[in-house]
């Protein structure tokens, strides 16, 4: 059975919605890629990446040397949507524990110790060989405090973001809301709960506002 996360399931206006950047920005992150669609593991990239740029102001050419290292030390083509790399970053270095130690991979793998933030990679969630499986999207402008009611799983609702207890669509939900029904109706509807039903919502305006 082929992995679901290397099938293309995002268009790269869809994916750019997902990981909250600008359709023009994600064609520069993936040239190969012009009209063409993400896998998740691509997806997985992209939010890491636009996590790295907006939440910790980390530079794109930062960014780039790191990939380049990355790829080169991990042999894995997606070396962003791997768990067992540590990564950590102090908001101008990229950094992996390799060896024991904490290396810069934005300095082509020199020692480097610096006071490190890891917190985003929490909303990861990695199998047992450390590849990422899901990732839980932010809805509060890269706060880490974003609640986790909301996923994005390549075995559900086609890859788009769903409730994460109830793989229900948030754009479903979102739609349904805009047409006029209200958040308790909806909750009572899914069997789900108002905070369920309000960060659907939120996840819709939060993705709609990165759209462009």
């Amino acid at each position: 059975m082929t992995d679901s996360r290397i099938i293309p399931l995002y268009p790269l206006a869809e994916a750019a919605r997902i990981a909250q950047t600008p359709t023009s920005t994600l064609r520069t992150w993936f040239p190969k890629h012009k009209g063409e669609a993400l896998n998740f593991l691509q997806l997985v990239e992209a939010y890491t990446i636009q996590t790295l740029r907006s939440r910790h102001q980390l530079p794109m050419r930062a960014i780039n040397r790191a990939l380049v290292y990355l790829r080169k030390e991990t042999g894995h083509d997606h070396p962003l949507a791997l768990a067992h790399l540590g990564f950590q970053t102090d908001g101008s270095e990229l950094f992996i524990t390799h060896l024991g130690q904490l290396v810069s991979a934005t300095a082509q793998g020199q020692v480097a110790m610096h006071q490190v933030l890891k917190a985003f990679l929490q909303r990861v969630e990695h199998d047992k060989e450390g590849l990422a499986t899901r990732f839980y999207p932010f809805t509060r402008d890269f706060r880490i405090d974003s609640p986790k009611l909301v996923v994005v799983d390549p075995r559900f609702n086609f890859g788009r973001p769903c409730l994460a207890r109830r793989s229900i669509s948030t754009a479903i939900i979102a739609r349904r809301y805009k047409a006029g029904e209200s958040a308790i109706e909806l909750a009572d509807d899914y069997k789900c709960t108002r905070d369920e039903i309000d960060e659907a919502i939120r996840t819709e305006l939060e993705l709609a506002c990165a759209k462009n």
